[in-house]
């Protein structure tokens, strides 16, 4: 880990087919961020330094909607899961955290210690407000997809330009349009340079 780049030229396995070992050639002139493949090992365990069973533990939304409508069922939008575990092995310096203590478990993020369960570490996932990490894992099928709908047409006729209902497809919340149903353009309301109306067919 944290080495750079090398080159697989053979592993071991066992009778699970469970990889046990790599033999590897160092390869430090090549490119890491281009390297699609990446491992980390943890030192061979021993009495004084074991290594600690983990449990990673990550939440996903109550409910699948953005914002529930008076005429909608609860139950219609209940996620199916809300809770992830991946269980794992980790260094034997996590044996040292204490409650509440925030680690950072590399490709993985960051996650906050919450105590100890049948032997077990838990913990929990502290989002990062990324893109990914906010998403809902319920999977394509619970949450609506956004669809793309063709842009609205538009004419311009003595100033006013006249937009049509037509509305994409959307998840996002509803939003009233800034300047109304019909958009009024002023031609002439300005001193500024005459840049040709976007709304222009």
């Amino acid at each position: 880990m944290d080495w750079g780049n090398a080159i697989v030229r053979s592993k071991g396995k066992d009778t699970n087919g469970n990889i046990t070992s790599l033999t590897m050639d160092l390869n430090l002139e090549g490119d890491f961020r281009k390297t699609k493949k990446k491992i980390t090992w943890l030192a061979q365990p021993t009495t004084g330094y074991p290594l600690a069973q983990v449990s990673l533990v990550d939440f996903d939304y109550l409910i699948t909607k953005k914002k529930l409508e008076e005429n909608d069922d609860l139950k219609d939008f209940v996620t199916p899961v809300t809770e992830f575990k991946e269980s794992g092995y980790a260094d034997a310096n996590v044996l040292e955290v204490k409650k509440g203590d925030i680690i950072q478990f590399e490709r993985k993020g960051y996650y906050i210690y919450d105590g100890e369960k049948d032997g077990v570490r838990e913990f929990f996932k502290i989002p990062d407000g990324k893109a990914a990490g906010i998403a809902s894992k319920a999977g394509v099928a619970a949450v609506a997809t956004p669809v793309a709908a063709p842009a609205p047409a538009a004419s311009e006729k003595k100033g006013q330009v006249n937009v049509n209902e037509d509305q994409p497809i959307t998840s996002m919340y509803t939003v009233d349009r800034v300047y109304g149903d019909e958009a009024q353009v002023d031609v002439g309301a300005s001193n500024m340079y005459k840049v040709e109306s976007i709304y222009k067919s």
